[in-house]
């Protein structure tokens, strides 16, 4: 079977670091200072639990050289909310591989200012830290609208800071590794998704299942999908009017075990969704496009990998799958 490898007709692209990186020497702007990431990091009073960290897991010496980075840094205050809330008296208390993925969580390849990301408002970026299959990396999800924050929880305090080696933005919270549920919270495409899990959760198990277990594949319809769902009855008019249990069963079998990038889904074949009822999926002019349980085809996936630490989530930009009731 054919192997998937490209899409049309995506509506959200993830960003790559290499069409954000910028030459900050080119005589017009400030000249890149000396010191590296690293020098800038010890040297500032208000990061050096940052400090203590990296140097716990053998970091400083990746930052110190010619390689560029982007760091999300902390605050020391960041730290000390972090460690309370987790029940931790020490950084010294942090498991060591733990430590490790969160730190590489708040690092991005590649040069990456605060001016594309305000210009593209919403978006993600890729950061270093592993997810749940060799070689896959974690997404962050940026929303620069009203100032600059990453997941929904951590703002830049300070923006730029120039380094020989990349450049840093301060943050006030510690970014902790993504669920699919924290991406289903704040991204914008999916607030309806998030208003419908919500409704399911006294019928199902899958909120909790997006949040705690996995891994995942999680085809999240867009705002655009629900609104085509909703005009198909009359007696619709926001997603509080469908029946939970049918709710339920429908958010279900968007939802597959196992992390499926989409480089990893073949064209004709099918995965059984938790729901129960089997997706399919089709090749449509390069597209991949899912069958439902139903037999409805043509449900568009348009966005594709965000990936969190549970799984993966793909978009789809027309249609919610429904599974066949009657079976």
């Amino acid at each position: 079977m054919d192997r998937l490898f490209s899409f049309k007709n995506c509506m959200l692209i993830l960003v790559f670091t290499s069409m954000l990186s910028c030459n900050l020497d080119d005589g017009n702007t400030l000249p890149i200072p000396e010191t590296t990431l690293a020098d800038n990091i010890i040297s500032d009073p208000e990061l050096s639990s940052l400090a203590a960290a990296l140097e716990r897991v053998n970091f400083i010496s990746t930052f110190q050289g010619s390689t560029k980075y982007t760091i999300l840094a902390p605050t020391n205050s960041a730290f000390s909310n972090f460690l309370s809330a987790k029940g931790y008296a020490t950084l010294n208390d942090v498991p060591l591989e733990d430590l490790t993925q969160l730190l590489l969580n708040h690092v991005i390849l590649g040069q990456v200012d605060s001016t594309p990301l305000v210009n593209l408002q919403r978006n993600y970026l890729q950061t270093l830290a592993d997810g749940p299959d060799i070689g896959s990396k974690l997404s962050l999800y940026f929303d620069a609208v009203n100032g600059l924050i990453f997941n929904g929880i951590s703002t830049v305090t300070q923006a730029d800071l120039l380094a020989a080696n990349g450049i840093m933005h301060k943050v006030n919270a510690v970014i902790e590794l993504p669920t699919i549920a924290t991406f289903v919270a704040n991204d914008l495409n999916f607030e309806t998704l998030k208003t419908a899990l919500d409704l399911a959760a006294p019928f199902s198990d899958i909120t909790d299942a997006i949040e705690e277990s996995g891994p995942y594949t999680l085809f999240a319809p867009i705002e655009h999908a629900f609104e085509n769902l909703l005009a198909t009855n009359n007696d619709w008019e926001m997603i509080s009017d469908l029946d939970e249990t049918f709710l339920a069963q429908v958010l279900e079998h968007h939802v597959v075990n196992g992390n499926f990038r989409l480089s990893e889904i073949s064209f004709g074949s099918s995965l059984p969704t938790l729901e129960g009822d089997e997706i399919t999926f089709q090749n449509n002019d390069g597209n991949l496009e899912i069958t439902d349980g139903s037999g409805n085809e043509g449900s568009i996936v348009g966005i594709q990998d965000i990936q969190a630490s549970n799984g993966v989530i793909h978009g789809l930009v027309n249609n919610v799958l429904l599974p066949d009731l009657m079976n």
